[in-house]
């Protein structure tokens, strides 16, 4: 492999990479939400609910070739990170009033240059791709 091609497949890394970062970010202002309508930190994990994730993930993977052994391991720290964010936005609410749907709530963005709220670990409390 020349270092051109390496270099340009690099590049392709990088494009993927940032897509994934766009994904993983609308993913987690998704869970930022949820956190709002969950009774309190003891219903923030639900096994039944991550078991079935777990499951279609691993389907997906297989139909989409990705390696079971990268994609749940994935999955699982993206599960447990989802449910540290959510317990903590639980212990704070003055950011719970925030992604209510009443006065005063997070919405999108009027333009792309406005950033909206951020949460604790880094999510956004809104949706934007």
């Amino acid at each position: 492999m020349s270092a051109a091609e390496l270099a340009a497949r690099r590049a392709r890394i990088d494009r993927i990479d940032a897509v994934l970062v766009r994904l993983v970010a609308a993913r987690q202002r998704q869970v930022a939400l949820i956190a709002g309508l969950k009774a309190g930190p003891e219903s923030v994990r639900d096994p039944k609910r991550i078991a079935a994730i777990l499951a279609r993930v691993r389907s997906d993977a297989r139909r989409c070739g990705l390696d079971e052994a990268i994609a749940v391991p994935v999955w699982r720290e993206l599960l447990e990170r989802s449910a540290e964010a959510q317990q903590a936005l639980l212990g704070r609410p003055d950011l719970m009033g925030r992604l209510n749907d009443g006065p005063g709530a997070v919405s999108s963005p009027p333009g792309p240059s406005v950033r909206p709220p951020t949460m604790p670990g880094g999510s956004l409390a809104h949706e934007s791709l």
